[in-house]
């Protein structure tokens, strides 16, 4: 339906998609280099006229991919088909949040969600249905002054309460699963949230099986060390949708990480990486990239292919031009920070730069620029220099301090593992065991409870692996064994 709605409104005009990174500028022009086939399948009517229409359903489909700029230029082209379709509007707020994403919006982005709310307030909303959308989505964008965490509460209430409405709605079914998601807590307690979601995705795809939510979120829904194996035949499937969606080709290496498949971790990221420079338009490389990269990256590493890691690692640092996002500011901080942590080399950790890639703003990323602190005070302290170590933990109390009035509280409990991990190593080297253990044991199980956020497809240097080298030094191969 999409297909032919789009072939039949896109001879009536022009439509501009400005910003959509290697895609054309035009709807007619969109179709030739983009067919909406590539993507799945969406059926969301509207009140907008034909062609905001078949504009909103591609906004919609990369929505689901969160290929988050691409589906923002496509839902400007739907207003400017029709200015009154409201519709149009809370896709372009939809865009600019990114729900499972960490860090939250940039300024930039916080400011165009804002704009399109405010559009919106003054807006004819056309049925109660889309009232019900709209109103999730204002709900991110209320207030002032509101951490990220409580913004997506705010909206992930809205949401769900929209399927609660709705219930024989696909897509109200897709986004509540996504707002369940994002609300999930953390660590062995997230397992029957993220079942449940999981398990509705699955139940989705029988109902809609080219629905790119019914995969896209049951993989993040599978990604956990205890439901991954649920997870595998979604992974495989993805690209059967979307085989030219950088994310939609990145999203199974979530699963093939929890399981261990290197190879095709590897494989898709190369693809993911691939696509991304292909489509690419413009000066800026957008996120997708360097977060395929620092997966490829990991996948080498625990294959043992060093070699093909620091290739991979000479690529990233080619290209500078990065978009401004948490997504790149992780990858730039973490990826050159594997090879040595993985590889033992404590002495080149130590000398890893704290001055990053300058295209980002990495003030806002204080976790991003923790992850850096940590491989360097590791590093430091395994190779002898206290000085150096010690350094490292101050930055790290300072960016503590800064995550915390931020509200950032999956990011302070990990900055704590890694803090306690450096205080170990230092303790060691200072002659007391006893504390090395306790602390050393303490980082491990704060990891543990944690877990990992999905933009890492591992932490740098896992405080349990850590805590593994210290009962070794210590003389305690069986404890140690069991540690790793």
């Amino acid at each position: 339906m999409l297909n032919t709605l789009l072939k039949t409104t896109a001879a009536a005009g022009v439509l501009t998609l400005a910003g959509a990174p290697g895609w054309a500028h035009t709807l007619d022009a969109m179709l030739e280099e983009l067919d909406p086939a590539t993507l799945g399948e969406v059926n969301f009517e509207t009140s907008c006229n034909e062609q905001a229409q078949a504009a909103f359903q591609i906004g919609l489909l990369l929505l689901h991919h969160m290929m988050y700029r691409q589906s923002d230029s496509a839902f400007r082209a739907a207003t400017e088909a029709d200015p009154d379709c409201a519709m149009a509007q809370w896709g372009i707020a939809m865009t600019n949040f990114h729900p499972l994403w960490p860090g939250g919006p940039t300024p930039d982005e916080m400011a165009a969600g804002k704009a399109a709310v405010d559009m919106l307030s003054g807006m004819q909303i056309g049925t109660q249905r889309e009232q019900a959308y709209v109103g999730a989505v204002k709900a991110f964008y209320s207030g002032e002054d509101l951490s990220f965490p409580v913004r997506l509460d705010a909206w992930a209430e809205k949401q769900r309460a929209v399927y609660d409405a709705y219930p024989d709605d696909i897509e109200a079914a897709a986004f509540d699963a996504l707002a369940q998601l994002t609300v999930a807590p953390r660590g062995a307690e997230a397992v029957p949230e993220l079942r449940d979601a999981g398990q509705r995705m699955d139940a989705l795809r029988t109902e809609a099986p080219r629905h790119p939510g019914g995969y896209h979120y049951a993989i993040h829904a599978y990604d956990h060390p205890a439901l991954a194996e649920m997870g595998l035949e979604v992974a495989r499937a993805y690209d059967s949708i979307a085989p030219k969606v950088p994310h939609a080709l990145h999203m199974p290496s979530h699963i093939f990480t929890r399981l261990g498949l290197w190879a095709e971790s590897a494989d898709w990221n190369a693809r993911s990486a691939a696509a991304v420079l292909e489509q690419h338009e413009g000066e800026t490389i957008v996120d997708h990239y360097p977060h395929a990269i620092d997966y490829s990256i990991y996948a080498h590493l625990q294959a043992g292919n060093v070699e093909a890691a620091m290739g991979l690692l000479e690529d990233l640092a080619a290209h500078l031009n990065l978009q401004d996002s948490f997504g790149s500011a992780y990858a730039m901080a973490a990826a050159p920070a594997r090879l040595p942590l993985e590889t033992g080399d404590w002495a080149a950790a130590a000398g890893l730069p704290t001055s990053m890639n300058p295209a980002l703003t990495w003030e806002r990323y204080p976790q991003a620029v923790g992850m850096r602190w940590f491989a360097v005070g590791i590093g430091a302290a395994r190779s002898g220099d206290l000085n150096a170590a010690r350094t490292a933990l101050d930055e790290l109390a300072g960016l503590r301090e800064m995550m915390t009035e931020r509200g950032m509280g999956y990011w302070v409990t990990l900055g704590d593992a890694q803090a306690g991990a450096i205080e170990a190593w230092v303790a060691l080297a200072e002659g007391d065991e006893a504390r090395a253990r306790e602390l050393m044991t303490t980082a491990a199980e704060t990891e543990d409870a944690v877990g990992k956020a999905p933009v890492t497809p591992g932490h740098v240097l896992p405080a349990r692996e850590l805590l593994g080298d210290l009962l070794l030094e210590l003389g305690e191969p069986d404890a140690a064994a069991r540690a790793f």
